[in-house]
This record gives C-alpha cells, structure tokens and sequence, in this order.
C-alpha cells in the first residue's frame, strides 16, 4: 500500500473500499457462520472511512488519549492502539489516566511491556491539546476540566452508551466483547501497514489480544469480532510476553479480601451478597475479583460484593450466570441517580459496578458505626429488589466489623 504521506483522502478511502471488498471475495474468511454479512461490512467500511477522515483532518495536532475509570486491559490496549494510528497522521499523541491501576494484573501489562503511560496531577498542562479521545467508557465525563478549544475526536466503546455523544468519530457497537476487537479492525484496514516489525507494533498487538482475552472472560463472552481481531493479531504479538502478564499470582490482599467474603456473605435465594468493609484504594479491583470467585459457588447465579474505598465512596462488584437479569439494567434500578442525572451503577452482559461517594459521611470518626449502617442500608435495599424478607437466612453477623 502507498505511504500515507504521499495519498490524498480519497485514494486513501479507494483503498478501503478495496480492502473490504477483497475480505467479501474471499470464501474461506467470509462464511455464514464466522464471517461478516454483507450489511455488516458495510457499516465496518463506514466506520473506517469516518476514522480516518477525522484522523486526517487532526493531522499534525496534539491529541490527548484519556483513560477513564481505573486502567484496565482493554482501555490501556485501546488507547495504544489509537496512538499508533494517530502517528500516521503526525498527530502527537499522549495518553494520561487519572485512576491508581490497582489490579496486579493491570499493573503487570503496564510493566512488562514498558508502557508510556501518564497519571494526571494538578501540573499537567491541558492547554497544549487541540484533541482528546475517550475510548471503553459510556460517557464522555472527565474528572479534569478540558480547555472549551479542546475538542472530542474520538469514542470509541463496546458498552451501551449513557447520555449524548458528541464527537468528530463515534463508534459504539454493544455487539463486540471489547474495544481491543473494533481497534484491531481499525488496525487491519489502517493506511500503512501494521506488520508487528517495530517493538511498539508488538507491543499494541499484545496489548489488545490482553484486552480481548480478559474482557470476554478468556473468549467465554466473545463475538464474531473478537475471535477476528484474536485471529488477525496473533502472528504480531508476543506470545510468551503474554503468557506471563496472564499468570500473574493474585495478591495476597486479595486473597484476604476473599476470605473475608466468605466469612460475611449472606445467600437469599441464588443470591449471594458479601460486604467486605473498609478497603484500600490500591486494592479497590480485589473486590470484583472476589465477585468472580463466589460466583462459583453451588446453586448462586449473582454474586454481589461492596466495600468502602479510601474511605471516600462505596464500591461494589455485580458478577452474575443469570439467564434473565440484565446488571446494567438491575444496578440502575436499584441505585438510580445522582443530582446531575448521572447513574450510581451499571454493566454489560454478565457484569456490573456502582460507586457511591459517601459524601458528608466520611467525616465520621466511628468506622465501626459507619460501616454498619452502610452495610445495613445496601443489604436492605438489595432484599427490596429481590423480593425477600431481610432478616432470613443471614450467614453473618451485622455487629461485625470486616476491616
């Protein structure tokens, strides 16, 4: 393919085009079954189009690339992902979170791979952006206040998106089991070819293929996109740079976190809930790593784990095998929204979270006391849900404390 440099837009959306219609003609890549419907290409080919039409329109920009949330796999890979096309258009790319990446696993992706990654302080200069770009997140909210110049490139997400959104390139598609798929596509179909020759080029393909494997629950959630993208960036990544950021041991932390789980979980019916008092900020991702864990237990289908965080706001974990409840819909119910009309909680398929700042009431002195009438709050609120008198059946004692 022709360098970039030297095309012009349209011959550059001609090879698109090509592209794609060169994918339809192959059988043995296009069947019913695994590959895309002719609609389906169609609206892909678009979505490229748009990409790289707003990419090429920011050439020679500064792009500020926003992780969201506490930096996970698929956001960390996505974001990497968007830098390695932004530099085809000598866009200057810098990609900033403002969470702790707490998960072991998460900090483990970020070492071994020798990611420039940036966390936010007060000294970080907003204004020399023309761009940001948000990527794996249902809203475009930011705990930062951009400069009113700086504009939203892209979004780009695989969730159900909350509230209107208003960027030079949109691309939602709840049908993918992650970002990392829609950005190996991208990838696939970029200008310039993406060989994984360079060591940032390996670094991106096993990045996303992080991504995909952890966001689809090791392919158990994956779409006809992931098992493509996982197809298309296996010969680029480096396997056993992969194999080892997979296997890193759960914390012990985590592991006390379980135990004290165990120890104050409360069953009504196939549910399973378990307040697992005061946590630290670094260890916030142990909590659904415990909703994963209980989720195996015989006879639960929804497991639902919370704790306070850092002392500063109530964090829970939804995992759930039902076939009839919906977390983004349940959570949303059960803890509507705050004044600004924005929801408490949500998720995807057969996961969810909520945060609830605790506001004025971090203020107490008694921890103890604090966490008994949160927990005795939360648990009642979950019992009204589901129907089910709330002193039945306790496995645990409310005047006990977890810390």
């Amino acid at each position: 393919m022709k360098s970039i440099k030297k095309m012009k837009l349209p011959d550059l959306l001609a090879d698109i085009d090509e592209g794609f219609g060169k994918e339809q003609a192959e059988p043995s890549r296009l069947t019913p079954r695994h590959g895309r419907s002719e609609r389906d290409s169609g609206e892909n080919r678009s979505k490229v189009r748009q990409l790289f039409s707003a990419l090429d329109a920011a050439r020679g920009k500064r792009l500020l690339i926003c992780i969201k949330g506490y930096p996970d796999p698929d956001n960390i890979a996505s974001a990497l992902a968007l830098e390695w096309l932004a530099g085809l258009y000598e866009i200057s790319a810098k990609i900033i979170y403002f969470d702790e990446i707490s998960h072991h696993e998460n900090r483990a992706l970020v070492k071994k791979l020798d990611l420039e990654l940036e966390q936010y302080t007060p000294e970080f200069d907003l204004m020399a952006y023309e761009y940001f770009a948000i990527n794996d997140s249902q809203t475009i909210d930011l705990p930062v206040q951009l400069p009113a110049s700086c504009e939203l490139l892209c979004f780009v997400d695989h969730h159900k998106v909350l509230g209107s959104v208003k960027a030079h390139f949109v691309d939602i598609r709840e049908s993918s089991g992650s970002t990392s798929a829609i950005f190996a596509e991208y990838l696939q179909y970029a200008p310039e070819e993406f060989s994984g020759e360079s060591i940032f080029e390996s670094k991106v393909a096993t990045a996303l293929m992080h991504g995909i494997r952890t966001d689809t629950d090791d392919y158990v959630n994956a779409s006809s996109l992931d098992y493509k993208a996982s197809q298309y960036l296996s010969p680029f990544m480096d396997k056993d740079l992969l194999s080892l950021i997979s296997r890193q041991a759960i914390s012990a932390k985590t592991m006390d976190l379980t135990q004290i789980a165990l120890q104050h979980k409360d069953i009504k019916e196939t549910y399973l809930f378990s307040g697992v008092g005061y946590v630290r900020d670094e260890d916030r991702d142990g909590i659904g790593q415990c909703a994963d864990y209980l989720l195996h237990r015989e006879g639960i289908e929804t497991v639902l784990v919370y704790g306070i965080v850092g002392n500063s706001f109530i964090d829970g974990s939804l995992r759930t095998k039902s076939h009839t409840l919906d977390p983004d819909k349940w959570l949303k119910d059960v803890f509507g929204k705050n004044e600004e009309g924005k929801f408490y909680g949500g998720g995807r398929k057969d996961k969810g979270g909520f945060q609830i700042p605790l506001g004025v009431f971090a203020k107490c002195s008694d921890r103890e006391l604090l966490w008994i009438l949160i927990k005795k709050t939360i648990d009642e609120i979950f019992y009204l849900k589901i129907g089910v008198n709330s002193q039945s059946g306790r496995d645990n004692d409310l005047n006990s404390t977890p810390v």
